[in-house]
C-alpha cells in the first residue's frame, strides 16, 4: 500500500466560506501520482486491478465511498464500489445523475454540496461531495469514477487533479488488462477447439490394432501438439489388409482437419475394393481440392494377402523397411511416386513394388518425425540409428522367446528414441507401424493342413487336436478359427462355435452378410435370441435383400412372440426378392398361422 503520511483534513468556516484545512502536499501529491503509475502497471486481470484501485482511493482521499462504473450495453454499469449504499446503486443512463452527466460531457467536476443539485442523485443517498472523473482511452470512453464523501466542500482542486492523474492511468491499465484477459480467453478457446480435435483424432487413429492371419502390429503415435499431421490406420477386408501411413504438410488443427478426411477417403476405397495405385489416385484427386493453400501430404500403403505376400505403393514417403529374418537385416523398399496434393494425381504414377514375407520378418513404416528429430546438441538423429535400435530389439525379443511380440519391438525403439533426444524440444509429429510374422506361423500352418486331412479321413477327434494345436500356436489364423468353428458347429458346442466365429469377423474384418449371418445362426442355436437378432440385422444393412438373414429374423420375433414384427420384416424382404418363393411361403405361413416352418 502507500507509504504516504499526511495529516487528516477536515471542512473550516473562514470568513463565511468552507475551506479544507489538511490534506495532502505538493511533494505528496508527486510521490502519489509516480505510486499509481507503478502500482497499476504490474496488475494483470480486472479484479485485482479494481480492488487496487478502491484501495488507492480509501488511502489517498479519506473517502466514504468510492463507485466505479464501465460502459456496458448502452449503460453505465457500477462495476466496484467500496459499500453498498440505501437506495443500492443501479445502472445509469448517459446524462443520468452526476456520473452520467460526467460521462456524457466527458468532463471532470467537484460538486462542494450535493444538496444544491438534488436531482444528481437519487433520493435518501447521504452523499454530500464527490469529485467524479471521466476515464479516457484515447477518444473512446470507458466509464467513470467518483470518490464520495458525507461532508459537504470535502474535496478540493487537488484533489481533482490526482483523481484526474489516476483515471488515466486506469484507463492504459484497463486497456492492457482487457488485452491480456482477452488473449488468455482466445488461448482458452484455442486449447478447447484443440482438445476437442485431439478427441476426434483419437476416434480415427487408434492403438489397438489385434493380430491378423499370423501378423502382430506394433505402433507408436505422439502428435507434437494437441493434434497431428500424422495418419494412420489398418484396414481388414478378408483375405488381405491393408496398411497406410500418412503424413500432412504442417501441423496442428490444418493438418489435422486434413487427417480426417484422409481417414473417410482410405477406407471408402478399401472398401469397394480398389487396388494400391487406385487408392492412391482417388486420395490425391479426392482430397486436393479440398486442401488449405500450400498444403500436400505424402503416403505409403502396404497391402498383406492371406499367403504372406505383399505389395506397396508410395507417395513421396520414406522407403518400406522389410526385415528379413534369414539375413537379420533391413531391405529398404521403395517406388516412385509424387506427394498428393501438389498436382493431379493418376495411378500410372505410383507403381508397385512386391514382396514375400518369412516368418519372423516384419514390414516397419515411419513419419520423418522419428528420423528428423534433433538431440540436444542440435544434430539430427537420421536413419541408422534407428534401424539398429530395430535390429537389436528384434534379435533381444528372439532370444527372449517373445519373438512375436511387435508391441514389444516398437516399445523398446521408442525408449531408445526418447532416451537419445532426451530434452529436446520435439520437431515434428512422430508415428511408427509395425507389421511381424509370428515366427511360428508355418508350424502352425502346417498344423492346419493336418486338421483338414483328418477331417477328410473322417477322424475328427484328431482334427480337434490339431486345430486346437493351430490356436495355440497362432490364434489370429483365419481358416483356422472357421474350421473350428464349423466343428464346433457340428458338435452341438454352439457356445464354442460362436467363441472362435466372433475371433475370425474380428480379425478378418469380413463384413460380409454371409458372415454376420452365420453368426447370428451360432446364436440362435445356442438360445441367445438377441444376439441372434443383432447378427442378423447387421447382415441385412450389408445386404438387405439377403433372405437368409430376413426368415431367421423373423423367426427370432416369433419366438418372442412379436408377430407384428415378423410380418413386418417378411413383407419387406418380399419387396426386395418378388421372385422368392420361400420367402413368399413364409410370409403366408406366418400371416395365416403365425408361424414358420422348420
Amino acid at each position: 500500500m502507500i507509504e504516504v503520511k499526511y495529516g487528516k483534513r477536515k471542512v473550516v468556516s473562514f470568513r463565511g466560506n468552507k475551506m479544507v484545512v489538511g490534506g495532502l502536499t505538493a511533494k505528496n501529491k508527486i510521490d502519489i501520482l509516480l505510486y499509481i503509475s507503478k502500482e497499476f502497471a504490474n496488475i494483470s486481470n480486472q479484479s485485482e486491478l479494481f480492488d487496487r484501485l478502491l484501495a488507492l482511493c480509501q488511502e489517498i482521499f479519506e473517502v466514504d465511498n468510492v463507485t466505479l462504473r464501465l460502459w456496458e450495453n448502452e449503460l453505465l454499469r457500477p462495476v466496484r464500489f467500496l459499500k453498498e449504499t440505501s437506495p443500492p446503486r443501479r445502472d445509469l443512463h448517459s446524462g443520468e445523475g452526476f456520473s452520467g452527466r460526467v460521462f456524457e460531457e466527458r468532463q471532470a467536476t467537484i460538486i462542494a454540496d450535493l444538496r444544491s443539485e438534488p436531482e444528481l442523485i437519487d433520493e435518501g443517498e447521504s452523499t454530500l461531495c464527490t469529485i467524479c472523473v471521466p476515464i479516457l482511452y484515447k477518444e473512446n470512453i470507458l466509464g467513470v469514477i467518483a470518490i464520495e464523501k458525507d461532508i459537504p466542500y470535502f474535496y478540493k482542486e487537488d484533489d481533482l487533479e490526482i483523481l484526474e492523474a489516476m483515471a488515466s492511468q486506469l484507463a492504459l491499465a484497463l486497456n492492457e488488462v482487457r488485452l491480456i484477459e482477452g488473449l488468455i480467453e482466445a488461448q482458452k478457446r484455442i486449447d478447447e477447439d484443440l482438445k476437442m480435435g485431439r478427441n476426434v483424432q483419437a476416434q480415427i487413429v487408434t492403438a489397438d490394432l489385434p493380430p491378423w492371419n499370423g501378423i502382430h502390429f506394433g505402433c507408436y503415435y505422439e502428435p507434437m501438439v494437441e493434434v497431428s499431421g500424422d495418419y494412420f490406420d489398418v484396414m481388414r477386408r478378408g483375405p488381405s489388409t491393408t496398411l497406410l501411413l500418412a503424413d500432412v504438410s504442417g501441423h496442428g488443427v490444418s493438418a489435422a482437419l486434413v487427417t480426417v478426411t484422409i481417414h473417410h477417403e482410405f477406407r471408402r476405397c478399401v472398401e469397394q475394393g480398389m487396388g494400391l495405385p487406385e487408392i492412391m489416385e482417388a486420395l490425391g484427386e479426392s482430397i486436393r481440392p479440398k486442401l488449405p493453400e500450400g498444403t500436400y501430404f505424402t503416403a505409403q500403403i502396404v497391402r498383406v494377402y492371406n499367403d504372406q505376400t505383399y505389395s506397396m505403393v508410395n507417395a513421396g514417403h520414406h522407403r518400406l523397411l522389410h526385415y528379413v529374418a534369414e539375413d537379420a537385416d533391413f531391405r529398404q523398399i521403395d517406388t516412385a511416386g509424387i506427394p498428393l496434393g501438389i498436382m493431379e494425381s493418376r495411378r500410372a504414377d505410383y507403381p508397385e513394388a512386391f514382396g514375400r514375407l518369412a516368418p519372423g520378418d516384419m514390414l516397419v513404416m515411419y513419419t520423418d518425425g522419428l528420423t528428423e528429430q534433433r538431440d540436444r546438441e542440435g544434430r539430427e538423429l537420421g536413419y541408422e540409428k534407428p534401424v539398429a535400435w530395430l535390429r537389436e530389439a528384434r534379435l533381444a525379443a528372439q532370444q527372449s522367446g517373445a519373438a512375436y511380440d511387435a508391441r514389444d519391438i516398437c516399445r523398446a525403439l521408442i525408449e531408445r528414441w526418447k532416451d537419445h533426444v532426451k530434452g529436446a524440444p520435439r520437431g515434428d509429429d512422430v508415428t511408427v507401424l509395425l507389421a511381424m510374422v509370428n515366427p511360428g506361423y508355418n508350424e502352425a500352418a502346417e498344423l492346419f493342413r493336418k486338421s483338414r486331412t483328418s477331417i477328410a479321413q473322417k477322424n475328427p477327434h484328431r482334427a480337434f487336436t490339431y486345430s486346437t494345436q493351430a490356436y495355440q500356436q497362432e490364434p489370429s489364423l483365419l481358416d483356422n478359427l472357421l474350421l473350428l468353428a464349423r466343428m464346433y458347429y457340428r458338435e452341438a458346442d454352439y457356445n464354442s462355435a460362436s467363441r472362435y466365429l466372433r475371433e475370425y469377423v474380428e480379425s478378418s474384418g469380413e463384413r460380409s452378410a454371409q458372415i454376420f449371418f452365420m453368426l447370428g445362426n451360432v446364436y440362435y442355436k445356442g438360445g441367445d435370441v438377441a444376439a441372434a437378432k443383432r447378427e442378423f440385422k447387421q447382415s441385412l444393412s450389408v445386404d438387405f435383400a439377403y433372405s437368409d438373414s430376413s426368415l431367421m429374423l423373423a423367426r427370432c420375433y416369433l419366438k418372442e412372440s412379436q408377430n407384428a414384427k415378423a410380418l413386418k420384416i417378411l413383407r419387406q424382404a418380399c419387396k426386395a426378392a418378388p421372385a422368392n418363393e420361400q420367402l413368399r411361403a413364409a410370409l403366408a405361413n406366418v400371416e395365416k398361422r403365425g408361424v414358420l416352418s422348420a
